[in-house]
């Protein structure tokens, strides 16, 4: 009799996971899905086991979930503060190698201390320009982007993310930098930047745009004369040894920003970042290199990764590389800190007008967009108590991609609600 009553209530409980897992299938395998290509997996971190997979080993495009990855390597290298340069102070000259910080006179991150520094160190700046030789962008970037505020380029020492700011009140045209005034124009255009040079428009109607300027030596060392006041010497010589490190914002307040407003340059700039605390020159191949090796060689599959931002749509991950690299997260680093960082549903960032059906947060993710692209990956509480990883890939998507945000809302309750 004991036998038989532990084989009921073993078919009983087999009933009911099945039950569970039969809801999500039912639901990918709905119509709506039909014509994209779907990927969702699904795992327990407390038990150490899947609990489900659609698609979970497949590859996808996964637009800014890249981010992820990107915030793991940032997470495993750099200290509690962003190193924002490298600098030796010889006589009365101030050597200075950029290491990618990119909160130098960033709007968000409002930090003199920087600057103040640069101003008040010596008569003379000798600016080493040496240590950065990959692209400005990266491969699979979309080459008519350039004008785009989401996708400046890349640099060793990024001003104001790389962007020039036009401002326009009446008769009077303001640019930051200021560099930049002789060469902006009133009038209507195409194209609010000329393809190979810092030539910028701004419409007749506009008030004011963001535009990524061409970083070029000479653009470099005539902004940092005109913000400090004092003569720029720029180099290709290598640094004095030894020299320190000069330290800017509060690392975590950058991982937020770049998670939460799902921040391209910032992304970008963190595995350059990296790459500043290992050996040789500041390198996003050496980032991913590096990290690929130390960290994240046991992934179940093999992710192609190949930017910071998920610009790239040369980018291939799957469901399951991205709860593995989550649950590394969640067992190496507090709760707490985690999802501070990540965007919260129907609270903050990029998902805070989504998951607003429940007096407490439930969903702790990063979203993802490219055209024909959604994604979103993260933390999920159920109403069990259970924190549950998920990873939900959608590709070739020819609908609107908010219906498709709806249907996968759908199908993050029914997780919540059922497991």
């Amino acid at each position: 009799m004991r036998y038989k009553g532990i084989q009921f209530l073993f078919v009983l409980l087999s009933s009911w996971v099945f039950g569970q897992t039969e809801a999500l299938q039912n639901h990918l395998d709905s119509d709506f899905y039909k014509t994209q290509f779907v990927g969702f997996y699904l795992y327990d971190p407390q038990e150490k086991k899947e609990v489900f997979s659609y698609n979970g080993n497949k590859y996808f495009t996964p637009a800014s979930n890249t981010k992820i990855f990107t915030l793991y390597a940032a997470m495993k290298t750099l200290t509690d503060s962003i190193p924002a340069f490298k600098y030796a102070i010889r006589g009365d000259e101030l050597h200075l190698e950029g290491t990618g910080d990119p909160t130098f006179m960033h709007p968000k991150f409002k930090n003199p201390k920087v600057l103040d520094f640069i101003k008040n160190k010596g008569s003379k700046i000798v600016f080493h320009w040496n240590n950065f030789d990959e692209e400005s962008f990266l491969p699979g970037w979309t080459w008519d982007d350039f004008r785009k505020k989401y996708s400046p380029e890349r640099s060793q020492f990024p001003i104001n993310e790389n962007l020039v700011t036009i401002s326009k009140s009446g008769g009077t045209l303001k640019t930051f930098p200021s560099i930049f005034k002789e060469s902006t124009v009133v009038k209507e255009s195409s194209e609010s930047r000329d393809f190979y040079e810092n030539k910028f428009y701004i419409g007749l109607r506009s008030n004011s745009v963001k535009v990524p300027f061409i970083v070029k030596e000479d653009v470099i060392k005539q902004i940092i004369t005109d913000l400090t006041g004092k003569p720029v010497e720029m180099t290709k010589s290598s640094m004095p040894s030894p020299s320190l490190v000069f330290y800017s914002q509060t690392s975590d307040k950058v991982y937020k920003e770049m998670m939460e407003e799902s921040d391209n340059f910032l992304a970008e700039h963190l595995l350059i970042l990296s790459s500043s605390t290992m050996n040789g020159k500041l390198s996003t191949t050496q980032t991913i290199k590096t990290i690929s090796s130390r960290y994240l060689s046991d992934l179940a599959q093999r992710p192609e990764w190949v930017d910071g931002s998920g610009l790239s749509r040369y980018n291939l991950f799957t469901p399951q590389n991205f709860v593995q690299v989550l649950d590394k997260m969640y067992k190496e680093f507090p709760e707490n800190r985690l999802f501070s960082i990540f965007p919260v549903g129907g609270r903050t960032g990029t998902i805070k007008n989504r998951y607003k059906d429940s007096s407490q947060p439930y969903v702790y993710a990063k979203t993802g967009t490219l055209s024909n692209t959604v994604t979103l990956s993260g933390y999920l509480k159920t109403k069990s108590g259970k924190t549950l990883i998920f990873s939900l890939l959608n590709n070739n998507v020819t609908k609107d991609l908010s219906w498709v945000r709806n249907e996968n809302e759908k199908l993050l309750r029914l997780v919540r609600d059922q497991f």
